[in-house]
């Protein structure tokens, strides 16, 4: 096995980044090897924050003036780094039930990590990667981690912000330098034909998820100020983020591995995964 700590799979949606994921932590724990893998909307993901809201100290002393009656509820479920007040309100919602007042629900979540102004939110994630990058080092166990290290800054900072290519490429290189002490492996699956992948996955799917994705990308900031619509307006969206991911890819100074997944020769695809991890167990 390769020297790592962290294995990061990334690509479009539908590119196989789920199964390659799992796939990936079964052959590490063939190989009698701790491994942990964390998939896309994990409540419980180490440097995602889905269903996670964000406080500073004045927005958390005014959530307790304003919910007097449920501080008890709220200090059972905040969790405070520094001067960040977390709250994993989605979680909690799950294990509380209806002891989680439904309006408090409804203001914290306003305060959702993926709602923060960018500079906010860029500043949380980061310092989340450096505390994650902290805690894997000191295990011998090693993560796998799926669509969280590319994707989500684009979803973010793209799709949602129309942020500057400048600033993004930057900011995923940053991300890079954090994790650089796990020396990092990166699995990058890649479809030519990004309409035939959307039209196999919705099948998958369903109607409503790619409602959302096409809303996501073509009515937020990136959408409107290209004048995006629609299928083709995702679509359009979708090769733009491709085009960039593939570009800092070849910035990035860590083992990467570019995967055609096109054709769906599965088989194939694990025996170079197999491969590519076992090439040098000091590389």
């Amino acid at each position: 096995m390769k020297n790592t700590q962290l294995i990061i799979v990334e690509g479009l949606m539908g590119t196989g980044k789920t199964s390659t994921a799992s796939f990936i932590q079964k052959y590490v724990e063939q190989q009698h090897i701790e491994a942990s893998v964390f998939l896309e909307g994990d409540l419980d993901h180490p440097v995602d924050f889905e269903g996670v809201a964000c406080l500073n100290e004045e927005e958390y002393t005014s959530l307790l003036h304003q919910f007097v009656h449920d501080q008890e509820c709220i200090q059972q479920i905040v969790h405070i780094q520094g001067h960040n007040y977390f709250f994993f309100y989605q979680k909690a919602k799950q294990m509380l039930a209806d002891t989680f007042p439904d309006d408090l629900y409804t203001y914290i979540a306003t305060y959702d990590i993926y709602e923060l102004p960018l500079a906010r939110h860029c500043e949380v994630l980061l310092q989340s990667w450096r505390d994650f990058a902290e805690r894997l080092a000191s295990t011998d166990e090693i993560i796998i981690l799926e669509c969280c290290f590319f994707q989500n800054p684009m979803c973010m900072l793209l799709a949602k912000s129309n942020a500057d290519q400048s600033v993004i490429t930057q900011y995923i290189l940053e991300l890079a330098d954090i994790i650089q002490p796990l020396q990092p492996v990166l699995i990058y699956l890649y479809q030519e034909d990004i309409r035939k992948t959307l039209d196999k996955v919705s099948t998958e799917r369903s109607s409503e998820w790619l409602d959302f994705v096409i809303w996501y990308y073509t009515e937020q900031e990136y959408g409107k100020a290209h004048q995006l619509s629609g299928l083709d307006g995702l679509i359009e969206s979708l090769k733009v983020r491709r085009t960039l991911e593939l570009e800092i890819l070849e910035q990035l100074n860590m083992n990467k591995l570019l995967i055609d997944n096109s054709a769906l020769h599965w088989e194939q695809i694990q025996q170079k995964l197999i491969d590519y991890l076992n090439e040098s167990k000091n590389s």
